[in-house]
Parts: C-alpha cells; sequence; structure tokens
C-alpha cells in the first residue's frame, strides 16, 4: 500500500517538498489502519498513546518520519516544549538530514532557556546540523514551478538566519562573546529585523571590554530600542533600553553631544557602520591631559587613575590601588593632589535614615564614576550638581558600568551641608500647683 499524501505544516519550510525519493511502503493493513486513527484523533493526548502503540509495534516502519513529525506536533498541541524537544532530537537520531526535527531543536534551544551544558550541546549540533544541509534542502532544483526564486532565497535566508540565531545564544550562554558576536552579526546580515538579536548583539559586544568595540555595542542595544517595525521588541522593553542607553552613553561619552544622531541611524540600519566611532570623555580628556596636569591637576589625576583602570593591566592596577588612600598628597604637574573634585550625580539612602552613599562625577558632571561610602548615614540632604571634594580609601572596583567605591569619612568630604541640627526638646511643663487646704474650723 502506498505512501498516503498529507501535507504537514512545515512552518519556515513550507515550500519544501519531498521531491524524487522512493515512496516507501505500510508494513501490513494493520498499521495503516492505526496511522488512518491517528490522523482522524482531535485529542492530543489520545494520540500520544496511539502513536506510542505505532512506535511500539512497528519500530521500524518505512514511515518512522511521519511518525516522528506526528510527535512532535502533538506535543506543540499539547505545549510540552521538554517532550517536542525530546521528540525532535529522537528523530534526528534517525533521520539527521531532515529539516523538520531541526528546525524545531533550534527554536526551542532559546525558548527552552536551558544553559545547562547538555542543553547548549544539542543547541550547538541542532544548529550546525541545520546548517550543513542548506544546498541539499534549497538546491535550486527541488524549487517548486509555483514557488519565485525571491520567495524560494528568503526562506533559506530565514532558515539560515535561525540556526546562526541559536550558536550566538549558546555562546552567549557559556561567555564566549567574540563567538556570540559573529553569529548574531550573520542573524542581522539574513534578518535586520531581529531587534532582540540586535540587543544581544550590543550586550556581547559590551562584555569584551574592548574600547574600540564600544561603540558598535552601544548601536546595536540602540537598534534594539529605537527600531518599531515587524521584529520589535514590545514598548516597556524599548524604553527601559533606552533609559539604559542614554545613561551608558553619557557615562561612555561625558554628555548626549551626537547620540540622537546615531538613535536616528539605528532606526533604518540593523548592524552600525564599520566606521562608526564614539570618541569616549577618557580619550578626549587625554588628549587635554598635558594640559590638564597645569590647569587641573585633581581632573589630570583622575584620567591617569582611570586609563590604568581601563587599560590592559586594570587588575594588578587595582590589586595595588585597592586599600590605599587616594589621593594622599600625590604630585601632579608640579602641584599636590590632597582631594579628588566632582559633583554629586546622586544619593542613596541608608537605614533607617539618613545618606549612605553619594555617587560623583568627576570626568563630567553626568557620569556615575564614584561611589563615596560611609560608615554611618548621614543626617543631610544633598541636590544633584553639589560640587564636592574628596580623599579616601578605594575598597570595590565594578569595570562595567565603571565604577570605583571609596570609603570615606564625612570630615574628609568637603563641600557637603552639616548635617541637620534635630529639634532641641521641650523641658516637661512644671505640674499644677495644688490650692491650699482649707484652714480646720476651730
Amino acid at each position: 500500500m502506498k505512501r498516503a499524501m498529507a501535507v504537514l505544516a512545515l512552518g519556515a519550510f513550507s515550500l519544501i517538498s519531498l521531491v524524487g525519493q522512493k515512496k516507501p511502503e505500510w508494513k501490513d493493513r494493520a498499521e495503516y489502519d492505526l496511522y488512518e486513527s491517528i490522523t482522524k484523533e482531535a485529542n492530543a493526548q489520545t494520540k500520544i498513546g496511539l502513536l506510542d502503540q505505532w512506535k511500539q509495534k512497528y519500530p521500524t516502519s518505512e514511515f518512522g518520519d511521519v511518525r516522528g513529525k506526528l510527535f512532535i506536533d502533538t506535543y506543540r498541541q499539547l505545549g510540552d516544549g521538554k517532550k517536542m524537544m525530546a521528540a525532535a532530537k529522537d528523530m534526528t537520531a534517525a533521520y539527521p538530514e531532515d529539516i523538520y526535527p531541526l528546525y524545531w531543536m533550534n527554536l526551542l534551544t532559546i525558548s527552552l532557556n536551558d544553559n545547562s551544558a547538555d542543553a547548549l550541546d544539542t543547541g550547538e549540533k541542532a544548529a550546525k546540523g541545520l546548517l550543513a544541509i542548506l544546498d541539499k534542502v534549497y538546491d535550486p532544483a527541488k524549487k517548486p514551478a509555483n514557488v519565485t526564486e525571491d520567495a524560494f532565497k528568503k526562506d533559506r535566508d530565514n532558515t539560515e538566519s535561525l540556526a546562526h540565531r541559536t550558536l550566538g545564544w549558546v555562546a552567549m550562554q557559556r561567555q564566549q562573546w567574540e563567538a556570540a558576536e559573529n553569529s548574531f552579526n550573520n542573524v542581522l546580515k539574513k534578518n535586520p529585523s531581529d531587534a532582540q538579536v540586535s540587543s544581544w548583539l550590543g550586550t556581547v559586544i559590551l562584555r569584551q571590554r574592548k574600547v574600540e568595540k564600544q561603540a558598535k555595542g552601544l548601536y546595536s542595544i540602540a537598534r534594539a530600542a529605537v527600531y518599531e517595525g515587524q521584529g520589535a521588541l514590545p514598548p516597556e522593553t524599548r524604553k527601559s533600553l533606552l533609559a539604559f542607553i542614554e545613561k551608558s552613553y553619557i557615562n561612555y561619552h561625558g554628555d548626549r553631544a551626537g547620540l540622537d544622531d546615531i538613535l536616528n541611524k539605528a532606526k533604518t540600519e540593523a548592524l552600525p557602520p564599520d566606521d562608526i566611532k564614539i570618541e569616549s570623555k577618557d580619550e578626549i580628556l587625554a588628549k587635554q591631559e598635558e594640559e590638564l596636569k597645569k590647569s587641573n591637576p585633581q581632573l589630570a589625576l583622575w584620567v591617569s587613575i582611570k586609563r590604568e583602570l581601563t587599560g590592559a593591566n586594570s587588575t594588578n592596577y587595582w590589586n595595588e590601588m585597592k586599600g590605599t588612600a587616594i589621593p594622599s598628597g600625590v604630585e601632579v604637574g608640579g602641584t599636590k593632589v590632597e582631594k579628588l573634585k566632582g559633583k554629586i550625580v546622586s544619593t542613596k539612602a541608608g537605614k533607617p535614615k539618613g545618606v549612605k552613599e553619594i555617587v560623583v562625577g568627576i570626568s563630567s558632571p553626568d557620569m556615575s564614576e564614584v561611589t563615596l561610602r560611609f560608615e554611618s548615614p548621614l543626617n543631610i540632604t544633598v541636590d544633584p550638581g553639589t560640587e564636592v571634594e574628596f580623599e579616601g580609601v578605594p575598597a570595590e572596583f565594578q569595570p562595567d558600568p565603571f565604577n570605583v567605591t571609596f570609603d570615606v569619612e564625612p570630615e574628609k568630604v568637603t563641600g557637603l551641608p552639616k548635617p541637620a541640627t534635630p529639634p532641641a526638646k521641650k523641658a516637661p511643663a512644671a505640674p499644677a500647683k495644688k490650692a491650699p487646704a482649707a484652714p480646720a474650723k476651730k
């Protein structure tokens, strides 16, 4: 009995037809009847039971690929992603060049969000398997007559994009930042409307902490924040990303100058220009460093400290810097620097009340570069923009976003308002005098 010509919905692969393959045979009438009962069964859970029977009674059925796809589709109806993945893995083991299970394994690798070593290995293998069969599956000779060449090519691009998306996500989970960057770039070349990948691309670039790549990282996150077409992120997510990119840009460049140009460009172009350049505030100041040593030795000292903390030798420099009072009268351009100077960006309250931490910008009033931490909260109110000078002991360093925490004593920070004086307690009221007792009658 010949194979029934049933049409399976293959998602992104609906253009692909089975051409030139030898038609399989049913083992007997009973196998065909079992298959027919499965296709007519509306209850997904009952259908799984029938599929299990088919698998047990006819383990070597020539229709194993059809059965495998039915398993995947039925678990999809049940909303069971883990069993879908298991069914797809089983099918791929028997049919390594069948695009259907590989397609679902790529989708499920990300949607299941399982970053265990086994799951990541499975996802990587599925992505590479999908890429390996592209030329065979999308051989021009196999293009259906009623499908245009553009549609056939677009279908291939979508499939290739899916595989690179999986590879990038797997590499990102493994913290293989450059490998993830390469894969996500490949996705956006094929599918520039994938805003989620733009966000991921920006993240993995910034995680590399390479000054020469900062502009591309910031651009990619800007793309995810402002893109509004098909494939855009939800409005709330875009709003959050936009706030992040504005803060990160200012913290990197020193102000908003040039940010609007990047946001406008990112609305229409998924990938940043090869020659994109955002000059960092540190680069700007470094050009002025020799002059700063004379005109602003406090800022010149901070520029040199920050350059070391963001350079190749940052770990060793921080180990030497940590726990040592700074600036402690270090000489810069012939001037002894007793304190660093900056402007307050924000404050953090302590418990039960008072100011416990103050965030300060030194290179620029808007850059959150330094956190001044007090042992006990101060009973003060401080406005952003207030200029302070301080010396303290570096205790913590966060490279991304850049911030150095100093433990400081209040008396070594100038420019802060005096602590509020608690209201004087009123003296208790004197008890009312009692009237004298009446004299006894004689």
